[in-house]
């Protein structure tokens, strides 16, 4: 026997002289087994490396975002002396609507609201010329705002759904949403606010009525694409700044044609719109981590919507959480959204303050039982409210005044029987008296004129007309409103007999009486319905404006940001880290030591000879160890790739984001991630574990088996709840990577062919298991560096072939592809009704 020399390790069995010692190893003579701390070393400066990539990443993010913020600037220097959409000055704006209602609809219709701002340039040169002179009034500088290409105008008659157990939630809806203008739907708990908004949108199917869209009838699924819907919370990716929310969601929705330049430059007008210049470069945050203000956050909830440049805008409670002044900000922000874009916007709110519920156009008020109590201009519901025995006192909040009277909290003033469903009947007997009226308008004297887009109030008649047209008809009922006259003359036997005001039948709605003809505008609209269903999946969003040279910001425009949360990023490499040295430790001693001479088993005590004459084989229980921490580790990172941004999924798919290249562009995402994941376990593994075969074999296994388990997380993820995914990939873990592993029960005694009933109708379960087929790979690999010779001339253990090693290859690669299979029908056919 020769001492094994240094620089050299010799292994148990070893003949001939030992194997060279790694680079980063020390192998002193005599040596068994590598010391591989030096990999500590090695692992350390990779880890610097990263934080070096990441610092200068983060340089040159502050450039580009000096760049943007630069830009931004320069939108907003051209914008600063115009009405800012949280200030805006209401007289001025009806004035600017009133100047360019002509030549802005020959915009919408003709050049796509391509130019946003006009410069008046003889008035600034005569601002420039007055020396000394201070003027009060602003600079003749005009702005559009760029507005929307297609505008629709939405009716809808008796809509109504009923539960399967015969629960009501709406009945007999009628109403219209105008082009211009905002509406907000209040009503109590279960008045089925939200239910309306999602059968307008087509989410839920209604059972009864009908929908028109610019007068004719049709779904609004149709124009998936030009519909913006806000939900209640704030959905959206709560680790990137405002900048990339907003660019998130424009390089997900917009037309894939447009550059990332323009798609920049829009998002820059919408932050520059929505006044979040100061916080453009902020995290948005969570609760976790501190970002922007919730007001703030709201408007970017806002923004996601309106960087699509939708021509219809639906709101689910914007100003829930909000303090009052906060709500007043983001409701006079709507207002300002439909006047200068176009938009029409329909909101529900609950409890609004009275500023917030006076930037409101028009108002749709449910009742309980899901019907109209009230719909039509805000201004004119306390005049009917005051009609029909609820005058507003002058000292509360209008909103909550309609509420409590919902809700039989406020007594009538003209009969002591009231009841809440009063308040419907009132409604549908007044919307038949109204249709009588202005369906006799030539009589009577007075003509209905629709309600112009851009004004705060409708064209006459407003509501006194109406009161008017009512006491022509019943006067000692209009007494009774007016003079507060015995309540029982108002009783439910006289109900029949009164004129109140509720949501008309969608033909003779307080927005739209019925008309005798169709307007030549209305043709026209009717006659380009057809054009907008073809043009709405490709709508695309005006031009930038024609300035600054965007081909200057290009570059920095087409390279979006890398991995937003480094942070995180070194937490997963820390857990691939320590699993890979965790198992690297627990198989130290785990070797494969081949069977002894004939001649050393004769001379072996009778208690040892089978010792002797058998292998002693773990290098089983090593691929077992690792299998089990690479699942672990996988399963739980992959898990967060999907998990964390399932509600902003489900928040694009309603808009029509398509699942698929979503769910491949995800997974392309992780390559790096799992390529990363691999190196870090395989280092870790090596420094205690005794590896004898070639590290790219065993790096690229453990790589396999990491895509795998990251397929596998995407599954959990789409299936199980976020709280419940790491309980339940604990489970998955242990149940591939050691009962189906191959190794406990021995692979050999489920295959063989007189295998136990369960085994035999269980056994396709160890066919389609890649931690199995990695053991294998993984065993296949170390024994054959072996020099032991029975590991070529005998049947190896658990049915394993020495040439089986690419064939485990691609029975893994299937295996994965099945895997992202199943987690891709999960995302799209689980939780179907909230991707609509």
């Amino acid at each position: 026997m020769t001492l094994c020399p240094q620089n050299q390790y010799c292994p148990a069995g070893s003949v001939g002289g030992g194997i060279s010692c790694l680079w980063l190893a020390s192998c002193p003579s005599g040596s068994s087994s590598a010391s591989k701390f030096g990999l500590i070393i090695f692992v350390i400066v990779f880890i610097i490396g990263i934080c070096i990539v990441f610092w200068i990443h983060k340089r040159l993010q502050r450039v580009r975002t000096h760049h943007l913020e630069k830009r931004l600037r320069w939108i907003h220097n051209h914008n600063m002396n115009h009405d800012n959409p949280l200030m805006a000055d209401e007289a001025l704006l009806e004035c600017e609507d009133e100047n360019g209602d002509d030549e802005s609809d020959e915009t919408v219709n003709s050049k796509s609201g391509d130019q946003v701002i006009q410069i008046d340039e003889t008035a600034a040169d005569k601002a420039e010329g007055s020396q000394g002179e201070i003027k009060a009034t602003r600079p003749q500088l005009k702005r559009k705002v760029t507005r929307v290409t297609h505008t629709f105008d939405i009716e809808f008659e008796h809509l109504g759904l009923t539960l399967s157990n015969g629960t009501s939630i709406l009945q007999n809806i009628s109403g219209i949403l105008r082009t211009g203008r905002t509406l907000a739907i209040m009503g109590p708990s279960g008045s089925g606010k939200t239910t309306l908004i999602s059968m307008l949108t087509s989410k839920i199917p209604k059972d009864e009525g009908r929908i028109l869209i610019n007068g004719q009838e049709e779904e609004l699924s149709h124009y998936r694409k030009l519909i913006g819907f806000v939900p209640q919370e704030d959905i959206m990716m709560r680790e990137l700044t405002v900048h990339d929310v907003l660019l998130h969601s424009a390089y997900m929705r917009l037309p894939a044609h447009l550059k990332r330049a323009q798609m920049t430059e829009k998002v820059l007008e919408i932050i520059d719109f929505l006044g979040l210049n100061s916080v453009m470069d902020s995290v948005v945050g969570d609760a976790e981590r501190r970002g922007i203000s919730g007001g703030q956050r709201k408007r970017v909830n806002i923004g996601m919507e309106l960087v699509t440049d939708p021509s219809i805008l639906f709101l689910d409670e914007p100003t829930s959480g909000l303090d009052s002044s906060t709500s007043g900000d983001v409701c006079r922000l709507l207002k300002s959204i439909a006047r200068r874009k176009g938009l029409t916007v329909a909101a529900v709110i609950h409890s609004p303050s009275p500023v917030a519920f006076d930037q409101f156009d028009d108002l749709l008020l449910l009742g309980h039982g899901g019907r109209v109590v009230y719909h039509g201009p805000r201004t004119e519901a306390p005049a009917y409210f005051a009609a029909i025995g609820f005058p507003v006192p002058a000292e509360s909040s209008p909103s909550d005044f309609y509420m409590d009277v919902i809700s039989n909290n406020i007594k009538s003033k003209i009969t002591k029987k009231f009841k809440p469903f009063y308040l419907h009947r009132y409604w549908e007997s007044y919307c038949k008296r109204a249709q009588v009226f202005y369906a006799d308008g030539g009589k009577n004297g007075v003509e209905y004129k629709h309600p112009t887009p851009h004004a705060s109030t409708p064209a006459t008649p407003h509501f006194n007309p109406r009161l008017s047209a009512y006491a022509s008809q019943n006067a000692s009922s209009i007494s009774v409103h007016q003079q507060g006259g015995h309540g029982e003359s108002l009783a439910m036997s006289n109900l029949n007999n009164m004129s109140s005001l509720a949501l008309p039948s969608a033909s003779s709605s307080s927005l739209q009486p019925p008309a005798p003809a169709a307007s030549p505008m209305r043709y026209n609209q009717h006659k380009a319905v057809a054009k907008l269903r073809e043009t709405a999946s490709k709508s695309s969003p005006s031009s930038p404006r024609a300035s600054m040279a965007v081909s200057d910001f290009q570059s920095l425009y087409d390279s979006p940001p890398i991995y937003r949360n480094q942070r995180q990023f070194l937490y997963d490499q820390l857990l691939h880290l320590g699993c890979g040295m965790f198992i690297s430790i627990a198989a130290s001693r785990f070797d494969y030591l081949g069977r002894q001479p004939d001649l050393v088993c004769a001379m072996t005590p009778y208690q040892l000879k089978y010792t002797c004459s058998s292998p002693t084989d773990h290098l089983t229980e090593v691929g077992v160890f690792i299998a089990l921490g690479v699942c672990f580790a996988g399963i739980s990172v992959g898990s967060m790739t999907f998990g964390n941004e399932k509600l902003v999924y489900w928040r694009e798919k309603s808009s029509g984001l398509l699942t698929l290249p979503y769910y491949l562009a995800k997974v392309m995402a992780d390559i790096p991630r799992i390529v990363l994941a691999g190196i870090m376990f395989s280092i870790s593994l090596i420094v205690f574990f005794n590896q004898r075969s070639n590290y790219f074999y065993l790096l690229f296994i453990i790589i396999m088996l990491y895509a795998v388990a990251f397929a596998m997380g995407y599954l959990l993820s789409a299936l199980i709840p976020q709280n419940r995914v790491s309980l339940v990939g604990t489970g998955f873990t242990l149940a591939w990577a050691i009962v189906f592993s191959g190794d406990a029960p021995d692979l050999a005694d489920v295959m063989k062919d007189d295998a136990s009933g369960g085994y035999k109708a269980s056994s396709w379960i160890w066919v389609i298991s890649a931690p199995r087929y990695a053991i294998e790979a993984i065993y296949l690999r170390e024994v054959q560096a072996r020099p032991w010779y029975e590991i070529t001339a005998q049947p190896l253990s658990h049915t394993y072939e020495l040439g089986q090693f690419w064939w485990c290859f691609q029975s893994m690669a299937w295996i994965l592809l099945g895997w992202h299979v199943l987690a891709f029908i999960g995302f799209k056919l689980k939780d179907r009704n909230k991707q609509k």
